[in-house]
């Protein structure tokens, strides 16, 4: 019996020899390790987050200036558009508009074309400038725009207002063309 327990601990401190001694270190520098990738990851995560959100801003801007644009060369197309409605300047009404409209100068007239059905406009004539609102617009893609413009007359006795659309479609070439107009 003397033998076997002496075995046995010449077994057990074999045992105890062998085991490597590094084995507590290694794994306290394998937890500061996954520490510190956790620590990258969550500011790799954070950095994404903030450049996914500059880069939602810098579209919304650029988006912004785009309309801007849109609108600012529409406006000054409609107000020209009118003005030579005014004046007659046939020349000009045909230069910026699109295939969808004819014009019927005898009439005084444009002829609009969309799909398959046709209906007539008068030109616009006899107003005053200081009698007109812009309303609004609507850019549905990036090649078609509308414009909202109000006329109000104050003239005593023809007292009232009417309201225009005027519908902007994009050339092959980028520029904006006259598509028509409803009163």
């Amino acid at each position: 019996m003397y033998k076997i327990a002496l075995i046995l601990v010449s077994i057990i401190g074999l045992m105890a020899g062998c085991t490597p001694s590094e084995a507590p270190v290694d794994t306290l520098q394998q937890v500061d390790l996954n520490q510190d990738q956790t620590q990258t990851i969550k500011e790799l995560e954070e950095e994404n987050q903030q450049l996914q959100e500059q880069i939602t801003q810098l579209q919304v801007d650029v988006n912004s200036e785009e309309i801007r644009n849109n609108l600012r060369e529409t406006l000054n197309m409609t107000f020209k558009l009118i003005a030579a409605m005014e004046s007659g300047d046939t020349a000009y009404m045909n230069s910026i508009s699109s295939p969808n409209v004819e014009m019927s100068q005898d009439n005084k007239q444009f002829i609009i074309t969309k799909e398959d059905q046709s209906y007539e406009v008068n030109f616009i004539s006899g107003l005053a400038w200081n009698e007109f609102e812009f309303r609004g617009y609507d850019q549905t893609d990036s090649n078609h725009f509308k414009l909202f413009v109000a006329h109000y007359n104050y003239t005593e006795g023809s007292e009232g207002h009417a309201a225009y659309e005027f519908s902007f479609v994009r050339s092959s070439e980028g520029e904006w063309l006259f598509d028509g107009y409803i009163s």
